[in-house]
């Protein structure tokens, strides 16, 4: 399913800027105190840096850490001029300071919160399909297109392309509001029977599409049947819908992802031109049929 909100990690290069916008203020309240007087205490402004960057990154959890780390650094500096007798900062300087810092601090992560999570939202929109709430054509090629990287390296990898049997017909009998019941029922029994390493996505009008992750053969077609025996359950408003499937499984041969989708494609296409409600399996050895009672059985051709 579509990712949850999670904040970004922190590259290197922002930790790097962090470290000497801590240090300048270190460095010149204990070894230049008399050169620059009370306006050292200004120099701590320079600790706001590390807030904005990992504001950026991590949203309020990156100004709670620069937060507790410029108050910290502030704290032990302060202790060192004291213990070594430096000339001391203008308190009411350094308290005004610190609060400036707290305050920004606060609306810095106020700020970058709100525009991390809608940044989420928007993303989450434009990759979650309205109706079923399940993942759009454009997720499931931005995971297929990871997991069968992986299948390249040895993992093994299934898709299952399904298609509602004659919606079209039952869209112009029932309406589409039925229909879209239909489909939302269908997107209940994916997202309830797939498993979280694993995808489930419509992928265009009647057509969805289940990625399997460290699945065989095996696996997809009880994958499928189970597909099949679910949305049977269902109490859809216009009477029972059927559903075909297509397996397909990665072979060392296929080049691309378009490879693989075109054997899924073809395998829902023989179950179709079968008679439908039934799955089919891309390399053609094994199929399965319905029998009389409904349920799918193995067939050799």
């Amino acid at each position: 399913m579509v990712e949850e909100y999670s904040p970004r990690p922190v590259p290197a290069r922002a930790l790097a800027l962090s470290l000497p916008a801590l240090a300048v203020p270190v460095v010149g309240a204990l070894t230049f105190p008399d050169s620059l007087g009370e306006y050292g205490v200004l120099l701590w402004l320079l600790a706001l840096v590390p807030i904005f960057l990992l504001a950026y990154y991590r949203g309020w959890r990156g100004v709670a850490a620069a937060t507790a780390t410029g108050m910290a650094v502030l704290s032990l500096t302060q202790v060192l001029v004291l213990v070594l007798r430096l000339p001391q900062p203008n308190w009411l300087m350094l308290l005004a300071v610190v609060i400036v810092y707290i305050g920004i601090a606060l609306g810095v992560g106020w700020l970058s919160e709100l525009l991390h999570r809608e940044r989420w939202r928007a993303e989450q929109v434009s990759l979650t399909d309205p109706l079923t709430l399940l993942p759009n054509r454009r997720y499931a090629t931005l995971v297929l297109y990871s997991e069968f990287s992986a299948a390249q390296r040895g993992r093994p990898l299934a898709i299952v392309f399904f298609d509602l049997d004659h919606f079209k017909a039952y869209n112009d009998r029932f309406g589409h509001t039925v229909g879209d019941d239909a489909l939302r029922a269908l997107g209940r029994v994916l997202t309830a029977s797939t498993r979280h390493m694993n995808l489930s996505a419509r992928y265009g009008g009647e057509e969805f599409l289940s990625v399997l992750s460290d699945c065989d053969v095996h696996g997809a077609v009880a994958f499928a049947e189970r597909i099949r025996a679910g949305l049977r359950a269902e109490s859809l408003r216009g009477g029972p819908l059927t559903l075909s499937a297509g397996v397909a499984v990665y072979q060392a041969m296929m080049d691309d992802t378009e490879s693989l989708l075109r054997a899924a494609d073809r395998a829902l296409y023989e179950a179709k031109r079968s008679g439908r409600d039934c799955v089919r399996i891309a390399d053609g050895t094994r199929q399965l049929e319905p029998d009389e009672h409904g349920e799918s059985r193995t067939a050799t051709q």
